[in-house]
C-alpha cells in the first residue's frame, strides 16, 4: 500500500508531462500524459471489477440487513426508429 504522503505515480507523470509540455516538447508531453491516464484507468478498471465481486449477489460478505435489488437486464433496447416521410 502506498504511504498516503507521496503522491501517487500518475500525478507525478502528469506533472512531467506539464513540464515537457512547458519546454515545447508537445508529442512527448501527449505520450506520458496517456501513460499517466491509463494507469489510472487500470487502477480504476481493477478496483470496479473488485467491487463488482463484492457486490455480486450471493456473495458472502453482502449485509443481510440490506433488501435485495431486483435484478437488471443486460441490455436495454431503443424503439425502433420511426420511418421519415418525404414531401
Amino acid at each position: 500500500m502506498q504511504d498516503k504522503s507521496s503522491p501517487p505515480p500518475s500525478f507525478i507523470k502528469m506533472e512531467q508531462a506539464r513540464r515537457l509540455l512547458d519546454q515545447g516538447n508537445y508529442q512527448e508531453s501527449l505520450v506520458v500524459a496517456l501513460e499517466a491516464l491509463l494507469e489510472e484507468l487500470d487502477h480504476l478498471r481493477n478496483s470496479l471489477l473488485a467491487l463488482s465481486t463484492v457486490t455480486r449477489p450471493g456473495s458472502p460478505r453482502r449485509s443481510p440487513g440490506l433488501p435485495e435489488e431486483p435484478p437488471q437486464p443486460d441490455h436495454f433496447w431503443l424503439p425502433a426508429p420511426k420511418p421519415r416521410v418525404l414531401h
